[in-house]
């Protein structure tokens, strides 16, 4: 071909690049009847012989003869020869790389050949594509994704990298302008979600999926009004985001400002930098289980309670989630007061002081528990007031508020030997009809450090288990009693030492898990 023709050829193949690829582009003018098929499929589909067909491929070469001239075209995805006639060979081989040829297929003694009526060269498959996608318009999001289609099965067909990544690239484009296309739409957020796993499975290159994904969700999670509402979006995250759930240690890393854009705009993920798009993701699922979590913790204490145990093994990282469901749970415990069961006051006192981090509130709740179960007490429940005195001295460490209420029990019940126990393990001893207590004593001056189980009584052992006072003491008791009643249990250790007695009075309580300290005192070994 000469090189006026090819130049000709040329031109023509610029106003065919800037056509879609055959049926996908929906507003085009009519089309010619002939069909649009792959190249690999002339050899393998025999109703494809004698219809008019329409081939898109890249060049492998024109096969010139002698009599005849480039009388044949072979192209790189079909090993079948496309006879050209007279009107339509090049006087030499063009330099084309791809042409669209028409015409139709033949078969003659088991042969197959096509017999081309039209040919179009084209450009590089990147330059077609770009003329193509450059002369769509701004909204265009279904041709640009027809455009990546077409481009990205010829670079798959022609191991084109290059190629591959303008088409991604170009997909990523029409996966954003489509969502904005949908933003007014009712369904959004679930046309967002089915756009984002299409681009998921379609492998867009990352950011634009996960980032139209957080998009969808958030949208979901500001209008999910239910438990089960959320628990749909939970669901949804975990499908798109498989790690988020059980990936706390991005949970723990610092969003600096990404946190306030992600805020503002979850459309901030797509700028943030990789290393943060994992705790963001983690963010979002932490939200979702986060009001979660609030939403089943607001029926009533003790459901609340076995929340805020899960809220510490699901979203450790979320201290300020905890705090707001310890006060949502000391909150529904204030309207119902009296009828707290001990177990459930102690474990919202702890909450408070260790998670809740508000020791003072933690005091305040146990003084109006123990002032609302002293008011119940009738005027003549004796056995009530013993077991409240021992719950003022573990909850409050009030020895004072515990001796007035033995006193009361005893004058209820004088003789009893229930009250009477009660005073004997608080180191107070009968005179007359009063109880009095012995003052403990601190080991004598000048006596060895080894000389007593513990280093000074002033140090304390209330509140701890046993395993806790072996630890403290180093040493086994020299004695042990037991006292049980009205499913109470007291023990009592005993430590002899030269000069004097550690006497270490546990209390197990229905509901408690194991035995705390409640008095620790000394006192002199007779005789000495």
């Amino acid at each position: 071909m000469s090189g006026g023709s090819s130049r000709l050829w040329l031109s023509l193949c610029v106003a065919a690049a800037i056509l879609p690829p055959s049926g996908v582009m929906r507003h085009a003018a009519a089309q010619s009847e002939a069909v649009a098929v792959e190249p690999a499929d002339l050899a393998r589909r025999d109703d494809l012989v004698g219809k008019l067909v329409t081939i898109d491929d890249r060049v492998r070469f024109f096969q010139n003869h002698p009599r005849t001239g480039y009388d044949e075209l072979y192209l790189r995805r079909t090993p079948i020869a496309f006879r050209l006639p007279p009107e339509l060979r090049p006087k030499s081989a063009p330099r084309a790389p791809g042409v669209i040829v028409q015409g139709r297929l033949t078969k003659d003694n088991d042969r197959l050949a096509f017999d081309v009526t039209s040919l179009t060269l084209q450009p590089s498959d990147q330059e077609r594509f770009d003329k193509a996608v450059g002369a769509l318009s701004a909204k265009d999001f279904e041709n640009r994704k027809a455009w990546a289609k077409w481009a990205e099965k010829r670079a798959t067909d022609f191991k084109d990298d290059a190629l591959k990544k303008r088409a991604q690239t170009v997909e990523a484009e029409a996966l954003r302008i489509e969502a904005e296309a949908k933003r007014v739409t009712i369904d959004a957020p679930d046309e967002w979600l089915k756009l984002a796993e299409e681009a998921r499975r379609r492998k867009v290159p990352e950011p634009d999926p996960s980032a139209l994904a957080h998009r969808a969700f958030r949208a979901k999670l500001a209008n999910a009004t239910s438990a089960d509402d959320l628990k749909a979006v939970q669901a949804g995250v975990e499908r798109f985001f498989p790690e988020a759930a059980k990936d706390q240690s991005s949970g723990a890393v610092p969003l600096g400002r990404w946190a306030e854009d992600y805020n503002n705009d979850p459309a901030a993920y797509r700028s943030a930098p990789a290393a943060m798009r994992k705790p963001l993701d983690r963010r979002l699922w932490a939200d979702v289980v986060g009001r979660l979590l609030e939403t089943q913790a607001a029926h009533d204490v003790q459901a609340t309670l076995e929340i805020i145990g899960r809220a510490e093994t699901l979203v450790p990282e979320r201290p300020e989630l905890i705090a707001k469901l310890v006060d949502q749970a000391q909150t529904q415990a204030r309207q119902n007061l009296p009828s707290l069961r001990y177990a459930e006051v102690k474990s919202i006192g702890a909450l408070l002081r260790d998670r809740a981090n508000k020791p003072d509130a933690a005091l305040e709740f146990y003084r109006d528990w123990l002032k609302s179960q002293r008011d119940r007490l009738s005027a003549t429940d004796a056995e009530g007031r013993v077991a409240l005195a021992s719950r003022f001295e573990e909850l409050l460490q009030d020895a004072d508020s515990s001796r007035e209420l033995l006193e009361k029990a005893w004058k209820i019940a004088p003789g009893s030997d229930e009250v009477a126990e009660a005073f004997k393990l608080r180191n107070y001893r009968r005179v007359g009809e009063d109880w009095v207590r012995d003052a403990p004593l601190s080991p004598a001056p000048g006596a060895e450090a080894a000389s007593a189980p513990a280093a000074s009584p002033n140090q304390g052992l209330r509140g701890k288990t046993p395993e806790e006072v072996r630890n403290s003491l180093a040493t086994e008791p020299t004695s042990r009693s037991f006292v049980g009643t009205k499913g109470r249990l007291i023990e009592q250790w005993i430590f002899v030492d030269t000069r004097q007695k550690r006497y270490v009075n546990f209390l197990l309580s229905p509901g408690d898990l194991k035995p705390r300290v409640i008095s620790d005192y000394f006192l002199p070994r007779q005789g000495l």
